[in-house]
């Protein structure tokens, strides 16, 4: 992470959510990993705000609404890959 090709998606758990379901912000700029949602913490000095253009994170819409434990089951799945 972070995930797209703007970096507007900090982790997988949150790519797997629907677009419009998807964090309007959060921070950057952290090197600590997160191993539980795959990404890098939401923490550090530049606030990433979805809603200025060109930092949309509406795109890519990756199929079912999948349950919170659902994501947790894929984000593990994937982390074993």
């Amino acid at each position: 992470g972070p995930y797209l090709h703007n970096g507007s998606v900090p982790n997988l758990d949150e790519l797997l959510k629907k677009p419009n379901q998807r964090i309007r912000q959060f921070r950057k700029g952290s090197l600590e990993f997160d191993p539980t949602k795959v990404g890098y913490e939401d923490a550090g000095p530049f606030l990433f705000d979805t809603s200025v253009p060109g930092n949309s994170n509406r795109g890519h819409d990756y199929g079912p609404e999948f349950t919170p434990e659902e994501r947790r089951v894929l984000v593990e799945y994937m982390k074993s890959l």
